[in-house]
C-alpha cells in the first residue's frame, strides 16, 4: 500500500528542513526519530514509513549512491514494521547493485515443513537465516516451533535478541522496544512469545566486534553446547552468517570448528532472487528448491527455502489450529482523512508496560473499517492512532 501524500506532515511540522537540505540526513536516523513520535516509550510504526517515502525525490536525486542504497533498506525495514510485507520486498530489491533475477530451474519445489523437520531430527544444531527486512523467513521459524520442541529442541539463538535485555525478557516474558531493533516488528515479537510459551531458552549471541562471525560462534556455544553439550539448538541469523562454502569464515563454519558439530543450514533469502513464472504460481507456502535453481547463489548451505508465506491476517497463531479469525470493526466517527494505524496488544502486556511489541499492525486504507486477523486465545486491546501517534479509538477484544 502506498499513499499518496499532499503535504499534511508539512502542517503538523514533523518535516524540518529535509527538502532543503543538500544532504540529508541518514535515513535510518530520520525514520528512528519518527519512531519516537508518540507517547514515551512506545514504537511509532506508522510515521517513519510516511516521512520516508515523502523523501524519496530528495535520497534518490543523482546517480546511484550509497545514500539510496541505505533509503531503500530503511523503507524496507519500517514498511516491514509496519506489515507492510510485499511493500517490503519491492523496496528491498530497489538497492543498487541487487542480486538479478536467474532463470529458475523447471523442476517443481516441494513443500518446505515436512522436509526440513525430517532433516533436522538428526540435527544437533539447525539454523535458518532471513533477510532482516523480510517477516516470512521468521514466520516459517515459528510455526516449527512446536514439531521442533517435540525433537528435543530447548534452545532459540536469535542474532536480533539484545543482550542487554535478556534478564528483563526472562523476567517479563514478552518482549519491549528494547529487546532488540528488528523485535519491534510483530511477527518477530510473537516468535518470542511462541518460543517462550513452549519451553525454548531464548539466546542472544550477536557481537559486534572486528571478528563478529566467530565472536558470533563464541557466544552461541558458551550459551548452549558449552554447559550443556547434548543440547539441540535452533538459530535464526540474518544473511551470510550461515555461508558454508569452503573459503567462508562465517559464524556457521566457526560453530563447526570450534564445537565439531556440523549445523544444518537453511537459507531462505535466495530463492527470492530467482525469475520464474512457475514459482510465481505457486500457492501461498515455503518450498525447498534444488541448489541447481540457484546457479549464481552466493551462498552455500544445505537447504534452500523459497519462501512465498502470505502473512495477511495472519496475526499471532503461526498456523496454529487453536487460533481464531477475529474482526475488528472501527467505528466511521473514528476514521481521520489522514493516515491511520491499527494496533493490537495483549491486554496483560499493553496495562504492563507501554513499550510492548504489539501481536499484530495494520496500516489503514483510506475509509478501512474492518479487518481480519487471525490470533490465539486471549484478551486483547486494539487501537487506531494517527501519525503522530495520537489515539483515535480504542477497544478490547476476547478471543475464545
Amino acid at each position: 500500500m502506498k499513499w499518496h501524500l499532499v503535504g499534511w506532515l508539512f502542517g503538523i511540522g514533523l518535516l524540518g528542513t529535509a527538502w532543503v537540505d543538500p544532504a540529508p540526513e541518514n535515513p535510518f536516523v530520520l525514520a528512528s526519530k519518527a519512531a519516537r513520535v508518540g507517547p514515551p516509550g512506545s514504537v511509532n510504526y506508522l510515521l517513519p514509513l510516511l516521512e520516508l517515502r515523502q523523501q524519496r525525490l530528495i535520497y534518490l536525486r543523482g546517480p546511484a549512491t550509497e545514500q539510496a542504497g541505505f533509503y531503500w533498506q530503511a523503507l524496507a525495514t519500517y514498511a516491514a514494521m509496519a506489515d507492510e510485507v510485499d511493500s517490503a520486498a519491492y523496496y528491498w530489491h530497489q538497492q543498487p547493485g541487487y542480486g538479478q533475477p536467474l532463470a529458475a530451474a523447471a523442476k517443481a519445489p516441494l513443500p518446505a515443513a515436512a522436509a526440513i523437520l525430517a532433516q533436522t531430527n538428526q540435527r544437533q544444531v539447525v539454523m535458518f537465516n532471513e533477510e532482516h527486512t523480510q517477516p516470512r523467513g521468521r514466520w516459517l521459524v515459528g510455526s516449527l516451533l512446536p514439531a521442533l520442541y517435540k525433537q528435543g529442541f530447548r534452545y532459540l539463538a536469535l542474532e536480533a535478541l539484545e543482550a542487554t535485555d535478556s534478564a528483563g525478557l526472562r523476567r517479563r516474558g514478552y518482549p519491549v522496544a528494547s529487546t532488540g531493533f528488528y523485535i519491534n516488528e510483530p511477527h518477530f515479537g510473537n516468535l518470542i512469545r511462541r518460543a517462550r510459551q513452549f519451553g525454548f531458552r531464548l539466546v542472544a549471541y550477536d557481537a559486534m566486534s572486528e571478528d563478529r562471525e566467530q565472536d558470533e560462534a563464541r557466544n552461541l556455544l558458551a550459551a548452549t553446547l558449552g554447559p550443556h553439550p547434548k543440547a539441540r539448538v535452533v538459530v535464526l541469523a540474518g544473511h551470510g552468517h550461515l555461508n558454508e562454502a569452503s573459503s567462508a569464515q562465517s559464524m556457521a563454519t566457526w560453530v563447526r570448528k570450534l564445537s565439531g558439530v556440523d549445523p544444518l543450514t537453511i537459507e531462505q533469502t535466495q530463492a527470492a532472487q530467482v525469475s520464474s513464472a512457475s514459482w510465481s504460481r505457486l500457492p501461498s507456502g515455503a518450498y525447498l528448491v534444488p541448489s541447481a535453481s540457484l546457479p549464481n547463489r552466493a551462498l552455500t548451505c544445505d537447504l534452500y527455502v523459497l519462501n512465498r508465506l502470505s502473512l495477511a491476517g495472519t496475526g499471532n497463531g503461526f498456523g496454529d489450529r487453536a487460533a481464531r479469525l477475529t474482526r475488528c470493526l472501527i467505528p466511521a466517527d473514528s476514521l481521520r482523512p489522514q493516515p491511520q494505524v491499527l494496533l493490537v496488544y495483549e491486554q496483560r502486556e499493553k496495562q504492563i508496560q507501554r513499550g510492548a511489541v504489539p501481536v499484530a499492525v495494520h496500516c489503514l486504507r483510506p475509509g478501512e473499517r474492518t479487518v481480519s486477523l487471525t490470533l490465539l486465545p486471549g484478551t486483547y486491546v486494539a487501537e487506531v492512532r494517527d501519525a503522530p501517534g495520537r489515539r483515535c479509538w480504542q477497544q478490547t477484544l476476547t478471543v475464545h
